[in-house]
C-alpha cells in the first residue's frame, strides 16, 4: 500500500510539472532527527514514547505549479531510537499473563516488579509527507522555501523486557526475557522552511528545517528534523 501512494503521487507530481511547463526536480537529504515525546517519572526512573535523537535519510521529488507555489512528496527513514529504564515497571494484564507464561511461572500479580527488570526499547519513525511549498526569491542563485502539509508515519515501537539469570527461580532453560512490538499509522501536521541555492544550471544545495507532530497511543510529541542534502532539477 506504502508503495502504491508513494506512486500515485510521484506520478500526479511529474503529470502537473508537465502541465504547468515547469521543472520537476528530485533530491537526497541526510538529516538528523531529535524526538520529544510525553513522558512519566517515578522515582530514579523516567518512562517515555521514545525520545532520543538518530540520523536519517530522506528522498524527495517536487515541482512548482506557479512562480512561486508548488508540490512536493517527501520520504524520511531515520535510525533507531534506543532508550534503556530500570527501576519499578507496571505491566498491562495480559502483558503479565504472556510474561507468566513464557517464563513458566503462574500468573504474576497485579504489582509493581522490582528494579531487577530491566527495559529496552527501540523506536523508528518513518514519514511520507505530502507538502505544498511557497517560494521566495531571495537573489539570482538564493531562494527561501516555506512548507506545509501532512505527514503519513509508521511508528514501530520495540519493548524487550529482560531479567537476571539469579533474579527469578526458574530452570536455566527457560526464557529471561519478554518483548513486545507495536505499528502505529498516524498522519500528523508538517512545516518547515528551506534556503536552496542554486551551484549549477541544474544542481541545488538545500539545508532546511521541518517540524512533524504525533499525537496517537505509541507516540505522542513532535519530531524536529533538520537536514542538508542535494537537488536535481530537470
Amino acid at each position: 500500500m506504502l508503495m502504491t501512494r508513494i506512486t500515485v503521487v510521484v506520478g500526479c507530481v511529474l503529470w502537473a510539472g508537465s502541465v504547468w511547463a515547469q521543472p520537476v526536480y528530485v533530491g537526497g537529504a541526510i538529516a538528523a532527527e531529535v524526538v520529544r515525546t510525553s513522558s512519566t517519572k517515578s522515582g530514579g526512573t523516567t518512562y517515555d514514547n521514545g525520545s532520543g535523537e538518530a540520523f536519517g535519510g530522506a528522498i524527495r521529488v517536487g515541482t512548482f505549479l506557479t512562480e512561486h507555489v508548488g508540490l512536493e512528496l517527501e520520504y524520511f527513514r531515520p535510525g533507531e531510537i534506543d532508550t534503556d529504564a530500570g527501576g519499578p515497571i507496571y505491566l498491562a494484564a495480559s502483558e503479565r499473563l504472556a510474561l507468566s507464561s513464557g517464563i513458566g511461572a503462574p500468573y504474576l500479580p497485579d504489582s509493581t516488579f522490582p528494579s531487577i527488570i530491566s527495559q529496552t526499547m527501540r523506536v523508528r519513525t518513518s514519514t511520507t509527507s505530502a507538502l505544498l511549498t511557497a517560494r521566495q526569491r531571495l537573489g539570482g542563485r538564493i531562494e527561501l522555501v516555506y512548507l506545509g502539509g501532512v505527514g503519513f508515519s509508521r511508528v514501530v515501537r520495540e519493548i524487550e523486557y529482560g531479567f537476571p539469570r539469579l533474579a527469578l527461580p526458574v530452570a536455566p532453560a527457560l526464557p529471561l526475557s519478554y518483548s513486545t512490538r507495536t505499528t502505529q499509522y498516524a498522519a500528523g501536521p508538517v512545516v518547515g522552511v528551506e534556503v536552496r541555492a542554486r551551484m549549477t544550471e541544474h544542481a541545488q544545495l538545500v539545508a532546511g528545517l521541518r517540524i512533524h507532530t504525533l499525537g496517537q497511543s505509541v507516540v505522542d510529541g513532535w519530531m524536529i528534523r533538520p537536514g542538508v542534502g542535494l537537488a536535481w532539477t530537470f
